[in-house]
């Protein structure tokens, strides 16, 4: 692939049937029980923050024609094939759509994570290889999702399959690990557990039991998030481990495969607190964390340095904070330039000069380089106000609002509509308010977007990749100063602070449209600086 993926190639397909001989009619049974949301809702709500609904595809056998039914009813595509040969099936959907990637699942997980989604997404990018499997660990049963290619898929070694290769449609793939290379990435999200196993933990429905165990934790966690994560299900076993008893008792079938991963390099990756420095930091050490994983590394994702292990790589994305260790790389760290080896700016900076014509190198996850399949909606303005107050959320509502529906000029353009991700909840319904949304559902907001108002940070990078109009807010005074310094040398327009945003009445009528190069390479300096180590 070298690097290159059209998210028009990556199709979820998810094999469901409705002739379960331990849980019959499992996959739609509702949940809650009183709602008429089913398993195979859950899945096809989640899969639809992520997968266009053409590329969510319900792969059910021959004659099962009341789940057919229901799909049709439902509005949701399916492919029909082999009951007894689940492989075929697959092969078959994959040849008819013409997918090139495919994530599978199973229509008896409800609660699939999408942020482990996301990562898998991201390690793609970086694949190579014509043959394939990519998975991740430390999951919950159940709310994992496996990841191949269709060469690896449409694979056939010489002579008759086995049986078990037609009941189970990757166990080709990851029996061969001398032809299909094989991925078995740490979740980046998750490494703050560390005393508990959450492979332990069942979260599909096989058995009543565990019916009654999904249907607990969505009053526990999805009525206050309803596409909540693995994350959210670790911290719930933590601090009531008494709720997974229910369905501890069930066995799981397994099959013995090939190891294959050989022995990784430590490195850890010290991010910065979200809740003082924002999440651009915690965010992009994530997918920093899935970069260095694909290139043989084993990091660790943490908001503290390791003080004891002097002489292990650690990776700094903690502002100016420095400690007595032996290996360490800066990250957007003023005191640390990016012309020493062991230093990057992630974002452009004034204390690293610019000149006209700069490529201005940066990292953000290789997913905002990729196109959601998004229509610009004309004059819809996306303001950013990540963990902004209530008082400063309102004046940013109130700034505006002021443009809204008048002919204050944008470009040639007006402000039809507003959409906030962050802040408080706005006090007039003229702002569609977003709480939280998935880094991608994020990414797809800026794409729909013709303006974002954000400030200096890994946000306006991720708009500018996509050509937006940026504008950009001073929150703190790093921020004003920042923002000055991207409105001079950058040409994006800076409001000013909340201060000065009381008196502004006027609105940017002028906006770089790509003016400047960017270039998303920061992360490579990173992959030298550890081959060095390791190295010496």
């Amino acid at each position: 692939m070298s690097g290159i993926l059209s998210t028009r190639d990556c199709f979820a397909f998810i094999q469901a049937r409705l002739g379960s001989t331990r849980f019959p009619k499992k996959i739609l049974k509702s949940i809650p029980e009183e709602s008429n949301t089913s398993v195979l809702c859950h899945i096809h709500n989640r899969l639809s923050t992520i997968f266009p609904k053409e590329q969510i595809v319900f792969l059910v056998p021959e004659g099962d024609t009341e789940l057919i039914a229901f799909l049709n009813k439902k509005h949701y595509q399916y492919f029909v094939g082999s009951e007894s040969d689940v492989r075929d099936r697959f092969r078959k959907a994959c040849l008819h759509f013409n997918s090139k990637h495919i994530f599978r699942l199973t229509g008896d997980n409800p609660f699939v994570d999408l942020e482990s989604i996301r990562y898998l997404y991201e390690a793609i990018t970086y694949i190579s290889d014509p043959y394939y499997s990519l998975s991740m660990v430390g999951l919950p049963l159940g709310m994992g999702v496996e990841c191949f290619s269709a060469d690896s898929l449409l694979f056939d070694l010489e002579g008759k399959a086995p049986e078990r290769h037609t009941e189970h449609v990757s166990l080709h793939i990851k029996e061969h690990p001398e032809i299909h290379k094989q991925y078995r990435l740490s979740a980046p999200h998750l490494n703050q557990f560390v005393d508990l196993n959450p492979s332990s933990l069942r979260i599909t429905v096989d058995e009543s039991k565990d019916f009654e165990l999904v249907c607990s934790l969505w009053e526990k966690l999805g009525t206050r998030d309803p596409l909540f994560g693995a994350k959210e299900v670790i911290q719930l076993a933590k601090d009531q481990p008494e709720v997974f008893l229910v369905n501890a008792s069930v066995e799981q079938v397994t099959f013995p495969l090939p190891k294959t991963n050989g022995e990784s390099k430590p490195v850890r990756i010290v991010y910065a607190e979200p809740s003082l420095y924002g999440s651009g930091h915690w965010e992009r050490c994530k997918s920093l964390s899935v970069f260095l994983e694909m290139n043989g590394y084993h990091p660790i994702v943490s908001d503290k340095p390791d003080l004891q292990s002097k002489h292990l790589p650690q990776i700094l994305d903690i502002r100016e904070n420095e400690f007595p260790l032996n290996h360490l790389f800066y990250i957007d760290n003023l005191h640390h330039l990016p012309n020493k080896s062991n230093s990057s700016f992630f974002l452009p900076n004034p204390v690293a000069a610019l000149t006209p014509g700069d490529l201005i190198s940066y990292f953000s996850s290789p997913l905002s380089e990729l196109d959601w399949n998004q229509s610009t909606i004309p004059g819809q303005i996306l303001i950013y106000a990540g963990n902004l107050g209530k008082e400063e959320s309102e004046q940013i509502d109130s700034y505006v609002l002021q443009f809204l529906n008048t002919n204050a000029s944008l470009g040639k353009t007006n402000i039809n509509s507003a959409v906030r991700i962050g802040g408080t909840p706005p006090i007039t319904k003229e702002v569609q308010y977003i709480q939280r949304v998935s880094y991608i559902e994020f990414l797809k907001h800026i794409q729909t977007s013709e303006v974002v108002l954000t400030y200096f940070g890994q946000t306006m990078m991720e708009s500018l990749s996509y050509g937006k109009k940026v504008c950009l807010l001073g929150i703190t005074p790093i921020h004003e100063s920042l923002g000055k310094f991207a409105e001079k040398e950058l040409g994006i327009p800076y409001l000013g602070s909340f201060s000065e945003l009381n008196e502004n009445n006027q609105f940017p009528k002028v906006f770089p449209h790509l003016k400047i190069k960017l270039v998303r390479d920061a992360h490579l300096k990173i992959l030298k600086w550890l081959e060095s180590i390791y190295e010496s």
